[in-house]
């Protein structure tokens, strides 16, 4: 088996420093911490423009005692939401009703919502409220906000986006330990086979081998990069030097670590770097953006 490779040669002694950039290209600029912070992104305008308006507090306000009282309409305004409908058929809008009650002698007003007929001007409606606590009263059957308490669906994107940036850490975590301590090999591919996802995407299974510590290393999985299995220069792999089962195939990695002649680990290209922290950037900025907001309105 080949065991020299110009770009991978012999790496400097552990403990190895680790610079800044490469640190940080392992810890956020892999696919699948993209993939979190792109989910996290884009889940924002969602949260933002449904979650806010959404009447969720129903699902506990309105679960035990409840009281009951006539009340009359005093406005009808009808929203830019709409509820239902489908691909051919717009759905009905959402109508933003305020009303009037009496409770012990004192007139209060409230406002609901619902995708309904507007009702006439003075029409009568039942109220209903958590017991002692009126300022909570809605019509029956509607709404305190824009939206249900079924929005909170959108909350799937961002715990989609969080569980993938979770699970990136871990994986950074140990290429980071390997790249600080872990022993260098030279792998051989075994098989490249595709597998049949979908039309748009591609993945293949691969099985591959290495020397480390006088044995013989085989193992399997999956890739996107069937590329870097089909190199004839060989797999460049870091491995625990007391467990060669813990492995990682740097050329498989989004962002391959860079080791200059000298065996040192370096920090990737800027423009390269930089690119990987447009989606970061993104999500932070959106963030710090939507609490500016949040505090002047």
């Amino acid at each position: 088996m080949t065991t020299t490779r110009p770009d991978w040669p012999k790496l400097a002694l552990a403990p190895r420093q680790i610079p800044l950039g490469a640190w940080l290209g392992l810890r956020f600029g892999q696919t699948l911490a993209q993939a979190g912070f792109a989910f996290l992104v884009f889940s924002l305008f969602p949260i933002a423009a449904f979650l806010v308006h959404a009447d969720i507090a129903s699902l506990w306000r309105f679960r035990g005692e409840l009281e009951t009282t006539t009340g009359r309409i005093t406005a009808v305004e009808r929203t830019s939401a709409t509820q239902g409908g489908g691909k051919h058929r717009r759905g009905t809008p959402v109508q933003r009703l305020e009303f009037e009650f009496e409770r012990g002698g004192e007139r209060l007003s409230g406002v609901s919502y619902g995708a309904i007929v507007p009702p006439e001007l003075g029409a009568s409606v039942k109220v209903e409220m958590p017991a002692g606590q009126p300022q909570f009263a809605r019509i029956e059957h509607l709404r305190s906000d824009l939206f249900g308490a079924e929005t909170l669906l959108v909350l799937l994107f961002p715990a989609f986006g969080l569980a993938a940036l979770a699970l990136s850490q871990w994986h950074a975590t140990k290429e980071l330990a390997l790249a600080r301590n872990g022993h260098s090999a030279l792998g051989r591919t075994l098989e490249v086979q595709r597998r049949v996802v979908s039309k748009r995407r591609r993945s293949f299974d691969v099985a591959y081998e290495f020397e480390a510590e006088g044995r013989t290393i085989r193992d399997d999985g999956t890739t996107q990069r069937p590329r870097v299995y089909e190199d004839p220069r060989g797999l460049r792999i870091l491995h625990d030097a007391r467990d060669p089962e813990k492995h990682w195939v740097v050329d498989d990695a989004s962002l391959p670590l860079v080791v200059d002649a000298m065996g040192r680990i370096q920090s990737p290209p800027a423009g390269t770097l930089a690119l990987r922290f447009v989606l970061p950037a993104l999500f932070v900025l959106s963030l710090g953006g939507w609490w500016i907001y949040s505090l002047l309105t």
